[in-house]
Protein backbone atom coordinates (compact mmCIF):
# COMPACT_ATOMS: atom_id res chain seq x y z
CA UNK A 1 0.00 0.00 0.00
CA UNK A 2 1.55 3.34 -1.41
CA UNK A 3 2.32 5.96 1.80
CA UNK A 4 -0.70 8.20 2.28
CA UNK A 5 1.45 11.38 2.71
CA UNK A 6 3.09 10.36 -1.17
CA UNK A 7 2.72 12.30 -3.85
CA UNK A 8 0.24 10.00 -5.59
CA UNK A 9 0.00 9.68 -9.71
CA UNK A 10 -3.36 10.29 -11.36
CA UNK A 11 -5.12 8.08 -13.42
CA UNK A 12 -7.76 7.66 -15.43
CA UNK A 13 -8.99 4.20 -16.60
CA UNK A 14 -10.62 4.05 -20.23
CA UNK A 15 -12.89 0.66 -20.54
CA UNK A 16 -14.58 0.45 -24.36
CA UNK A 17 -17.33 -2.05 -24.94
CA UNK A 18 -20.43 -3.14 -26.64
CA UNK A 19 -22.30 -2.11 -23.63
CA UNK A 20 -24.89 -4.12 -24.77
CA UNK A 21 -26.32 -3.78 -22.38
CA UNK A 22 -24.27 -2.74 -19.62
CA UNK A 23 -24.04 -4.71 -16.32
CA UNK A 24 -23.05 -4.69 -12.71
CA UNK A 25 -20.49 -6.59 -14.31
CA UNK A 26 -18.56 -3.67 -15.86
CA UNK A 27 -19.38 -1.49 -13.15
CA UNK A 28 -18.07 -3.75 -10.38
CA UNK A 29 -14.15 -4.52 -13.08
CA UNK A 30 -14.07 -0.60 -12.88
CA UNK A 31 -14.43 -0.35 -9.65
CA UNK A 32 -11.53 -3.51 -9.24
CA UNK A 33 -9.33 -1.92 -11.68
CA UNK A 34 -9.65 1.47 -9.60
CA UNK A 35 -8.65 -0.40 -6.21
CA UNK A 36 -6.11 -2.17 -7.58
CA UNK A 37 -4.45 1.05 -9.30
CA UNK A 38 -4.72 3.08 -5.46
CA UNK A 39 -2.83 -0.20 -3.94
CA UNK A 40 0.20 0.70 -6.92
CA UNK A 41 0.29 4.18 -5.71
CA UNK A 42 -2.35 6.25 -7.91
CA UNK A 43 -5.21 8.69 -7.46
CA UNK A 44 -7.74 7.80 -9.96
CA UNK A 45 -9.84 10.98 -11.21
CA UNK A 46 -12.33 8.93 -13.41
CA UNK A 47 -13.44 5.74 -15.26
CA UNK A 48 -14.51 6.39 -19.13
CA UNK A 49 -17.15 3.40 -20.71
CA UNK A 50 -17.41 3.88 -23.87
CA UNK A 51 -19.41 1.90 -26.02
CA UNK A 52 -18.00 0.97 -29.39
CA UNK A 53 -19.24 2.29 -32.68
CA UNK A 54 -22.73 0.83 -34.41
CA UNK A 55 -19.76 0.33 -37.38
CA UNK A 56 -17.85 -2.65 -35.32
CA UNK A 57 -20.34 -4.64 -37.21
CA UNK A 58 -21.77 -7.52 -34.68
CA UNK A 59 -25.50 -9.02 -35.82
CA UNK A 60 -26.19 -8.59 -32.43
CA UNK A 61 -25.07 -4.81 -31.70
CA UNK A 62 -28.44 -2.88 -31.20
CA UNK A 63 -28.05 0.95 -31.72
CA UNK A 64 -25.62 3.13 -30.73
CA UNK A 65 -27.59 5.31 -29.64
CA UNK A 66 -29.59 2.97 -27.23
CA UNK A 67 -26.40 1.56 -25.52
CA UNK A 68 -24.96 4.74 -24.61
CA UNK A 69 -28.18 6.03 -23.09
CA UNK A 70 -28.07 2.94 -21.13
CA UNK A 71 -24.58 3.47 -20.07
CA UNK A 72 -24.94 6.91 -19.02
CA UNK A 73 -28.21 5.43 -16.57
CA UNK A 74 -25.72 2.92 -15.46
CA UNK A 75 -23.14 5.44 -14.25
CA UNK A 76 -25.24 7.85 -12.90
CA UNK A 77 -24.92 7.44 -9.26
CA UNK A 78 -21.22 7.05 -9.81
CA UNK A 79 -19.03 10.08 -8.67
CA UNK A 80 -16.31 8.89 -10.85
CA UNK A 81 -17.44 6.49 -13.79
CA UNK A 82 -19.14 8.18 -16.67
CA UNK A 83 -19.99 7.14 -19.98
CA UNK A 84 -18.32 8.66 -23.03
CA UNK A 85 -20.01 9.33 -26.64
CA UNK A 86 -17.14 10.18 -29.09
CA UNK A 87 -16.49 6.46 -30.09
CA UNK A 88 -19.50 5.38 -30.54
CA UNK A 89 -20.67 9.04 -32.48
CA UNK A 90 -18.57 7.70 -35.07
CA UNK A 91 -20.32 5.84 -37.71
CA UNK A 92 -16.98 3.32 -38.65
CA UNK A 93 -15.22 1.38 -36.03
CA UNK A 94 -12.29 2.81 -34.73
CA UNK A 95 -9.54 0.96 -33.07
CA UNK A 96 -9.06 0.69 -29.53
CA UNK A 97 -5.93 1.88 -29.92
CA UNK A 98 -7.65 5.71 -31.21
CA UNK A 99 -9.94 5.33 -28.66
CA UNK A 100 -7.05 4.96 -25.68
CA UNK A 101 -5.06 7.85 -27.43
CA UNK A 102 -7.85 10.44 -27.83
CA UNK A 103 -8.82 9.50 -24.23
CA UNK A 104 -5.66 9.96 -23.32
CA UNK A 105 -5.14 13.55 -24.90
CA UNK A 106 -8.49 14.60 -23.39
CA UNK A 107 -7.36 13.34 -19.56
CA UNK A 108 -3.94 15.65 -20.39
CA UNK A 109 -6.29 18.80 -21.28
CA UNK A 110 -8.17 17.70 -17.72
CA UNK A 111 -5.55 16.72 -15.47
CA UNK A 112 -2.58 17.85 -17.05
CA UNK A 113 0.91 16.20 -18.98
CA UNK A 114 1.55 13.43 -16.23
CA UNK A 115 -1.87 11.84 -15.77
CA UNK A 116 -1.22 8.29 -16.85
CA UNK A 117 -4.51 6.47 -18.77
CA UNK A 118 -4.78 2.87 -18.72
CA UNK A 119 -6.74 0.73 -20.71
CA UNK A 120 -9.13 -1.47 -18.85
CA UNK A 121 -9.71 -5.32 -20.54
CA UNK A 122 -10.33 -8.75 -19.27
CA UNK A 123 -7.26 -11.27 -19.49
CA UNK A 124 -9.90 -12.62 -22.58
CA UNK A 125 -8.91 -10.05 -24.67
CA UNK A 126 -4.75 -9.82 -24.00
CA UNK A 127 -5.06 -13.31 -24.96
CA UNK A 128 -5.96 -12.58 -28.40
CA UNK A 129 -3.31 -9.83 -28.62
CA UNK A 130 -1.03 -12.53 -30.44
CA UNK A 131 -3.68 -14.78 -31.76
CA UNK A 132 -4.64 -14.49 -35.80
CA UNK A 133 -7.83 -15.11 -37.72
CA UNK A 134 -8.47 -18.31 -39.86
CA UNK A 135 -6.93 -16.45 -42.88
CA UNK A 136 -3.36 -15.82 -40.89
CA UNK A 137 -4.30 -11.88 -40.47
CA UNK A 138 -3.18 -10.83 -36.77
CA UNK A 139 -6.11 -9.77 -34.90
CA UNK A 140 -4.49 -6.87 -33.47
CA UNK A 141 -1.45 -5.30 -35.21
CA UNK A 142 1.78 -5.95 -33.17
CA UNK A 143 2.77 -1.75 -33.15
CA UNK A 144 -1.19 -1.90 -31.80
CA UNK A 145 -0.68 -3.89 -29.07
CA UNK A 146 3.13 -2.11 -28.12
CA UNK A 147 1.40 1.32 -27.50
CA UNK A 148 -1.74 -0.02 -25.86
CA UNK A 149 1.16 -1.54 -23.54
CA UNK A 150 3.29 1.25 -23.25
CA UNK A 151 0.62 3.49 -22.54
CA UNK A 152 -0.94 1.79 -19.99
CA UNK A 153 -2.90 -1.37 -19.51
CA UNK A 154 -4.97 -3.00 -16.41
CA UNK A 155 -6.26 -6.42 -16.41
CA UNK A 156 -9.09 -8.64 -14.98
CA UNK A 157 -8.02 -12.07 -15.13
CA UNK A 158 -10.23 -14.53 -16.63
CA UNK A 159 -10.42 -18.31 -16.31
CA UNK A 160 -7.73 -19.73 -18.66
CA UNK A 161 -5.67 -16.70 -19.44
CA UNK A 162 -2.43 -15.76 -18.23
CA UNK A 163 -2.28 -12.26 -19.62
CA UNK A 164 1.64 -11.85 -17.85
CA UNK A 165 2.80 -14.62 -19.96
CA UNK A 166 1.01 -13.59 -23.20
CA UNK A 167 2.62 -9.91 -23.30
CA UNK A 168 6.08 -11.25 -21.84
CA UNK A 169 6.58 -13.79 -24.68
CA UNK A 170 5.48 -10.96 -27.11
CA UNK A 171 8.68 -9.30 -25.97
CA UNK A 172 7.80 -5.97 -25.98
CA UNK A 173 10.05 -2.66 -25.60
CA UNK A 174 8.84 -2.27 -22.58
CA UNK A 175 7.53 -5.06 -21.23
CA UNK A 176 5.11 -5.57 -18.30
CA UNK A 177 6.30 -1.92 -16.78
CA UNK A 178 2.99 -0.18 -17.33
CA UNK A 179 1.03 -3.30 -16.61
CA UNK A 180 -1.14 -3.92 -13.69
CA UNK A 181 -2.72 -6.78 -13.10
CA UNK A 182 -6.34 -6.81 -11.00
CA UNK A 183 -5.03 -9.21 -8.06
CA UNK A 184 -7.70 -8.67 -5.61
CA UNK A 185 -11.16 -8.65 -7.10
CA UNK A 186 -13.97 -8.89 -5.02
CA UNK A 187 -16.13 -10.10 -7.73
CA UNK A 188 -15.47 -11.52 -11.12
CA UNK A 189 -17.28 -9.90 -14.42
CA UNK A 190 -18.99 -13.30 -14.77
CA UNK A 191 -22.24 -11.09 -15.65
CA UNK A 192 -22.74 -11.93 -19.26
CA UNK A 193 -24.62 -9.30 -21.71
CA UNK A 194 -25.04 -12.33 -24.06
CA UNK A 195 -26.68 -13.59 -21.37
CA UNK A 196 -28.83 -10.74 -20.17
CA UNK A 197 -30.20 -10.21 -23.73
CA UNK A 198 -31.14 -13.96 -23.90
CA UNK A 199 -33.26 -13.79 -20.91
CA UNK A 200 -34.78 -10.46 -21.69
CA UNK A 201 -35.71 -12.80 -25.13
CA UNK A 202 -37.11 -15.40 -22.98
CA UNK A 203 -38.88 -13.19 -20.29
CA UNK A 204 -37.15 -14.30 -17.44
CA UNK A 205 -36.01 -11.37 -14.58
CA UNK A 206 -32.61 -9.76 -15.10
CA UNK A 207 -33.06 -8.09 -11.36
CA UNK A 208 -29.69 -7.56 -9.73
CA UNK A 209 -27.85 -8.04 -12.78
CA UNK A 210 -27.81 -4.65 -14.01
CA UNK A 211 -29.20 -1.17 -12.35
CA UNK A 212 -33.09 -0.62 -12.24
CA UNK A 213 -32.99 2.56 -14.27
CA UNK A 214 -31.50 0.64 -17.30
CA UNK A 215 -34.22 -2.25 -17.03
CA UNK A 216 -36.48 0.38 -17.46
CA UNK A 217 -35.12 1.91 -20.35
CA UNK A 218 -35.04 -1.41 -21.74
CA UNK A 219 -38.71 -2.44 -21.02
CA UNK A 220 -39.84 0.59 -22.24
CA UNK A 221 -37.83 0.92 -25.33
CA UNK A 222 -38.95 -2.98 -26.26
CA UNK A 223 -35.17 -3.65 -26.50
CA UNK A 224 -34.06 -7.50 -26.81
CA UNK A 225 -37.14 -8.89 -27.61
Amino acid sequence: MADSKTIRKKAVIVAPGSYNPPTYGHLRMLEDAKASLETDGYEVHMGIMTPVSDGYGKKSLISASHRLAMTVIATENSDWIRADKWECSIPEWTTTLCVLKYHENEAKKCFGNDVEVFLLVGGDVVETFDKFYADGTPIWKQEDVAEIVSTGLIVQPRPGSNPEKTISEMKLNNGLTNVHIIKNAIASNAISSTKLRQAIKENRSIKYLTPDSVIQYIEEANLYK
